[in-house]
């Protein structure tokens, strides 16, 4: 593949454009006056292939294979095949994509091919090992052929390879080890050592990659590089849809939802691959209920479930912002039994957190929190620590237990502040003014609101505003003695003569949490028993809820 990337096989990347509609035009015209050269044809496979014409692509790179046979070259006929089958598996056509493997495979049993062809064999073997799940020799596979493409110089295999051995990698469970390899990936494309044919699969492999366990420092770095390349390429139809939704994702993460709603628009209005087009519905629609366009979102997660995409749990924080917490709880646990991807599992088991926090089922909210912490540990990224500790916190407010839960909702806060996301950084100062208002301090309580309220203002994020200002109300004065809301409930309960089992039953708290709360009621209002606090709450009128 070396040669071929250097000349019309694949120009290097370069910031230069490539106008490939007027390369397959030309081509074309070629062809038609008088036939073209197995270099011709494999060219304006190329160029069809970048512009979306498959079938022209297909045909002329069957063609193409066919010449360089009849010429001798093995090896570029072999690239050929490779290219048809690894299109066409990319489109979900497996059946004849694995057919143009096992041509692939049957050219490389030819005294003819070169060595650097066992590269591309050493490639499909480990993609397919891959898909049925035998991850360990997928990896061993891509290992043995990037030190077959770096033995014969051939960069562009050298990119496949590691790609694969990555993905593996991660599979594995050596998530840094893999990340390194397509950390390498990157650097070979960016610093125009490899073909654009092999650049745009590459550069969607590792950016969706990156999104999948939430690195989103990692994939705004390279979706940006993404970005340069696709608007070098005129007329360039594979990759800009793809492209476009990761795009949006970090777009959105990162506070720019004007641009993102109109990125996902154009994605949404004009994709023909299923599976791209039902990620721009979706995300279109996450971007409409975030700004309180509640028929807009109605409407795409309808469009987007018809495509076959999992709505959740964006159709349950709709239904939530709606009131009706049911439907929300029970299509979030219904999701949940079927999450695989990390970076939805994750969004899922947040929104449970904060949904079952809410209803009081803490032991549900709890069990939720605690696997995405694991999932958090297990991928390491600063994204899924900052929504573990946040959720982590939300059930400790819920026990009251704010000492505990303000540490780390700071740490998230400080997390969410690092990767310049800004709507989940108000959600978790919204988090922080409710633990604060928990532990008795109401004026720091409101700092962290006003503070909220001003950044979702900005992003126009209006069922959060509203949600933010039911939460931010003004508590009525304290009670007599300086109790906490809490702890006024408690000595109500503590009043009517309920045990501290009965206590933790009523108001969905551990024995041990009520045990404090009624040691420190006793030590604020300095009584020296629970009979004393009965007298002391009915004579400030505490018996009855506020």
């Amino acid at each position: 593949m070396p040669d071929h990337a250097k000349d019309g096989g694949g120009a290097t990347v370069t910031s230069t454009l490539n106008d490939w509609t007027a390369r397959f035009e030309d081509l074309s015209r070629d062809e038609a006056a008088g036939g073209l050269s197995a270099q011709g044809l494999d060219d304006l496979g190329l160029a069809a292939w970048f512009i979306g014409r498959a079938k022209e692509s297909e045909r002329a790179w069957d063609a193409a294979h066919l010449a360089y046979l009849e010429a001798g070259d093995v090896d570029a006929a072999i690239r050929c095949a490779f290219w048809i089958g690894f299109t066409l598996s990319e489109e979900g056509d497996g059946i004849r994509g694995g057919a143009w493997m096992a041509r692939v495979f049957e050219l490389c049993q030819s005294d003819a091919a070169g060595r650097g062809s066992e590269a591309l064999v050493a490639i499909c073997r480990s993609v397919a090992a891959f898909g049925r799940g035998r991850i360990d020799e997928s990896a061993d596979l891509a290992q043995k052929a990037v030190a077959i493409a770096r033995a014969t110089r051939d960069a562009d295999a050298e990119v496949l390879a590691t790609m694969s051995l990555g993905r593996a990698l991660v599979a594995i469970g050596r998530i840094e080890d893999g990340f390194a390899q397509m950390d390498q990936v990157m650097l070979m494309i960016s610093s125009h050592h490899v073909s654009d044919r092999v650049a745009g699969p590459a550069y969607c492999a590792v950016i969706a990659s990156c999104l999948a366990r939430w690195d989103v420092d990692r994939a705004r770095v390279w979706t940006r590089d993404l970005s340069s390349w696709c608007d070098a390429q005129e007329g360039l139809k594979p990759f800009r849809g793809e492209c476009s939704v990761l795009r949006a994702v970090v777009l959105r993460v990162g506070g720019e939802w004007e641009e993102a709603t109109r990125t996902l628009t154009e994605v949404a209005a004009h994709e023909r691959r299923p599976e791209t087009r039902e990620n721009a519905v979706y995300g279109l629609a996450e971007l409409h209920r975030l700004a309180g366009r509640r028929g807009e979102a109605e409407a795409a997660y309808r469009l987007a479930a018809d495509l076959g995409r999992e709505v959740q749990p964006g159709l349950g924080l709709l239904r939530r912002d709606q009131g009706d917490s049911v439907t929300a709880r029970s299509g979030i646990s219904r999701a949940l039994e079927a999450a695989g991807e990390p970076n939805r599992r994750a969004d899922l088991l947040a929104a449970q957190v904060e949904l079952e926090a809410a209803h009081g089922d803490l032991d549900t909210a709890e069990r939720a929190a605690a696997d995405l912490g694991a999932l958090a540990t297990a991928l390491d990224t600063v994204y899924l620590r900052a929504q573990a500790d946040r959720a982590r916190a939300i059930v400790l407010v819920a026990r009251d237990d704010s000492a505990a839960a303000l540490p780390l909702l700071r740490r998230s806060w400080a997390a969410w502040r690092s990767l310049d996301a800004p709507y989940e950084a108000a959600l978790t100062r919204m988090q922080l003014g409710r633990a604060a208002r928990a532990s008795g301090d109401e004026e720091g309580a409101q700092l962290e609101f006003d503070a909220a309220r001003s950044t979702l203002a900005m992003l126009g994020a209006a069922p959060d505003l509203d949600r933010l200002e039911r939460i931010a109300s003004p508590v009525p004065p304290s009670a007599a003695g300086g109790l906490t809301p809490r702890e006024s409930e408690v000595i109500r309960l503590i009043a009517r003569g309920l045990s501290n089992r009965a206590i933790a039953n009523e108001l969905f708290l551990s024995e041990r949490t009520v045990a404090r709360h009624v040691s420190n009621i006793l030590a604020k209002l300095a009584l020296p028993s629970r009979a004393a606090a009965t007298a002391f709450a009915f004579e400030h009128g505490m018996t009855t809820p506020a």
